[in-house]
């Protein structure tokens, strides 16, 4: 048997190698990655120097099961000696395909019982706008092409998606914007893009949406799509009437509804589905992460009947990925499922989120504190110079808060002068108050 064997220490074979995204190259060309992880178990990580972490970001918010899962493990090779590849178009597909979308409408919120299997969040997106468009040139609108979406949204970073996510650091030196795509401006109640305070602002953000359909025209715009709660900006909460009010617009206008819930769906949230919050159904859903707890690749669209019935025509749907439907992920998504509701996992994120939420909005007795959010373990805070005037620190500050809590053994994610928490939905009280204890350590100790 060939071995291969490695010639240097892990950090310059990692810069010898590797190209990683969202880091400093000149930084990472010179230093290396700061944390390489080599294992892991339940809601702890370990480094390649043996020092062992609470992972209370759940990887990507992705690691809802936990990590290293015997159960997901075992479906993989029962499911790999079985049938360990399938195709999904032209023609193919696999029991176990069908076996996972079964199920999984038994999951999804009433009436998106269609689905489309892909590989990562950012290919469901492009899915999305993919059936948008061509469901509607199929019913004779075939000028119905723009997708509009909203500023500090991320929607993945595929050559369309990126365009739909509204975040100026992921769209530098890729090429000019997508004319097919419109961006508008934010829900973002604590910083108002309008200057209006809730509730007395009308929603004046959601009145965007509908100010953008009537310039585009709406016989060119095919949908729109939203983060239920902003992710990668932070975990920002929308107010309750928005997202009605989003789709009340969406039906007007006949434009097609998409919620992005990579992030916020199975169990994230505290329900299956962030929009369930707000009894809300979009025409579209796309997913990823909790869906299999990122243990293999898979996402998927999840859409109604009624598009799907509109999509149909002597044509096929000019869509496909080599691993898409691959049926070892639909087996172990299957499997990752099962252990959702067997453990009461989504009731579990929503009774240790309101307790983790309350602890962290105590840390609002600190000056630099300022918005603390959150909906089940989906749960974030806003560092600022001054509480009254919300102004933000300029020398990233999030940064270094995040690294002291990473010193306490605790890992979280900075981004936009906020700080991101959501372990994985396992996370027991014991383990949250092991979470708190290491930021409020970090927060009492913090110097701007």
């Amino acid at each position: 048997m060939h071995e291969f064997k490695l010639t240097k220490e892990w950090t310059e074979e990692d810069k010898l190698h590797m190209l990683h995204g969202g880091v400093a190259l000149d930084d990472f060309a010179e230093n290396g990655t700061p944390l390489i992880l080599d294992s892991a178990y339940g809601i702890r990580v370990k480094d390649i120097h043996g020092r062992e972490y609470i992972d209370a970001l759940g990887g990507a918010i992705c690691t809802s099961c936990g990590y290293s899962r015997k159960e997901l493990a075992e479906a993989a090779k029962e499911q790999m000696m079985k049938l360990s590849y399938a195709e999904s178009w032209s023609g193919i597909t696999s029991t176990a395909a069908i076996d996972y979308a079964h199920a999984l409408s038994e999951f999804t919120p009433q009436g998106l019982g269609r689905f489309f299997f892909v590989n990562s969040g950012a290919e469901a997106n492009e899915t999305a706008y993919k059936i948008a468009r061509y469901y509607w040139a199929t019913k004779g609108f075939k000028e119905k092409n723009k997708i509009i979406s909203r500023n500090l949204g991320y929607h993945g970073l595929n050559m369309v998606s990126r365009w739909a996510t509204g975040i100026p650091r992921f769209q530098g030196k890729l090429g000019v914007p997508d004319p097919d795509i419109v961006n508008i401006a934010e829900c973002y109640c604590y910083r108002c893009p309008f200057g209006k305070d809730y509730p007395g602002c009308n929603l004046e953000c959601a009145d965007a949406l509908a100010q953008a359909i009537e310039k585009q025209g709406k016989d060119r715009v095919a949908a729109f799509v939203a983060e239920p709660i902003y992710g990668v900006s932070g975990t920002i909460c929308p107010p309750p009437e928005y997202f009605p009010k989003i789709k009340e617009l969406c039906d007007k206008y006949e434009v097609l509804f998409i919620l992005d819930e990579v992030m916020t769906g199975f169990g994230r949230t505290g329900k299956n589905f962030a929009c369930e919050h707000w009894n809300v159904t979009p025409d579209m859903l796309c997913m990823s992460k909790g869906m299999i707890s990122s243990a293999l690749p898979i996402a998927g669209v999840a859409f109604t009947e009624d598009i799907f019935q509109g999509m149909l025509c002597s044509d096929s749907f000019p869509h496909l990925h080599t691993c898409g439907a691959h049926p070892v992920s639909c087996a172990v998504a299957k499997r990752n499922l099962e252990i959702i509701l067997e453990e009461n996992l989504v009731e579990n994120s929503a009774v240790m989120g309101k307790y983790m939420l309350d602890e962290l909005t105590k840390l609002q007795e600190y000056p630099f504190i300022g918005q603390v959010q959150g909906m089940g373990l989906f749960l974030g805070f806003e560092m600022v110079q001054d509480q009254k005037t919300r102004e933000p620190f300029k020398n990233k500050e999030e940064k270094k808060l995040a690294k002291a809590i990473l010193e306490n053994g605790v890992i979280v994610r900075p981004g936009g002068s906020r700080i991101q928490i959501g372990p994985p939905l396992i996370v027991t009280k014991d383990d949250v108050d092991v979470i708190l204890a290491a930021i409020k350590k970090a927060v009492a100790n913090f110097k701007a």
